[in-house]
């Protein structure tokens, strides 16, 4: 629905009087932002109200509403988001999938998981701080896979407080999102794409791919290579390269070869199935033959995708 296109769509006041025209979305606003944003642009339409009256119910400087519902400058907190939304009463989309997809669009946008947790600890986002308190189901996943995402951390981060901060911020996170997550297809599913991010945040950069060159030197074959040297430089070049895969490949191979899990394990992990992750494995160590050989690798390795 174009809020600017006619007269007719210009919000009209209590009084009859047309409000301050609400101007278009900014170009590059991306899929994910305007998930959110154009319902909530929706109902300030349907609802005839005005950036004045919005004003006034939110106490929000008008300018500020006008920059928030137009996607101009910095991606909003939720707290801002939130309280237009409630001040709109009843938009068409539900407040958790409005709030969801404010959390994805945070990711999409680049915002750090511990931002995105904190602004939601300010929109009054339900938040169990003891662990004890978290419902059951909730402290059952954490249980069953906070070993793994603990050894995925480590292979990016190496450093133990850095490992333990980042696993707790994406339990943190689920946890107010922990609704969501019983809700879709998968909770494993779910919540594995919070975890590569708030891992990769914060792992060393190498041309822009997570650097996994650390991890050479702890390799097996480098405690028994006869030239730990030469065994230095290939580990250090076949991990660049793994660095180099797309995500999903690179996180099956980091969990098979590094955390050291079997594949029915993987599958478990990222919530697919088996047949997938084999298939992916497979994927990834072609394109690694390229890459590593490409004088000897003469079939194309095909990039798959599990987060789709």
């Amino acid at each position: 629905m174009n809020l600017h296109s006619a007269p007719q769509d210009v919000p009209q006041g209590r009084s009859g009087k047309p409000g301050r025209r609400l101007g278009p979305i900014v170009e590059g606003t991306g899929p994910a932002h305007r998930a959110w944003l154009e319902p909530l642009r929706d109902a300030v339409h349907g609802r005839g109200v005005t950036l004045d009256e919005l004003q006034a119910r939110t106490g929000r400087d008008k300018g500020h509403i006008s920059e928030l519902l137009r996607a101009v400058g910095r991606y909003p907190r939720w707290v801002f988001v939130r309280t237009v939304l409630l001040a709109l009463e009843r938009p068409r989309l539900p407040y958790g999938t409005m709030r969801l997809r404010w959390v994805i669009a945070a990711q999409d946008v680049g915002k750090r998981t511990s931002w995105i947790k904190d602004c939601l600890h300010e929109g009054g986002a339900r938040h169990h701080t003891a662990a004890a308190s978290a419902p059951l189901d909730f402290r059952a996943f954490q249980q069953m896979h906070r070993p793994h995402y603990t050894r995925y951390a480590s292979a990016f981060l190496r450093r133990s407080g850095l490992v333990e901060k980042a696993v707790d911020d994406v339990f943190t996170l689920l946890l107010m999102l922990w609704h969501d997550a019983l809700a879709s297809e998968n909770p494993e599913r779910f919540a594995w794409p919070i975890l590569r991010q708030t891992v990769l945040e914060r792992a060393p950069k190498e041309n822009g791919h997570p650097s996994l060159v650390e991890a050479a030197f702890d390799t097996v074959a480098l405690d028994l290579a006869q030239d730990p040297i030469g065994q230095v430089e290939e580990s250090m070049a076949l991990f660049r390269a793994v660095g180099e895969l797309p995500p999903v490949q690179r996180d099956v191979l980091v969990l098979l070869y590094l955390c050291g899990l079997e594949e029915a394990r993987v599958a478990d992990e990222l919530g697919v199935s088996l047949a997938l992750v084999r298939s992916t494995a497979r994927h990834a160590k072609r394109n690694l033959q390229a890459a590593l050989y490409p004088d000897t690798t003469t079939e194309e390795g095909v990039c798959g995708d599990l987060d789709h």
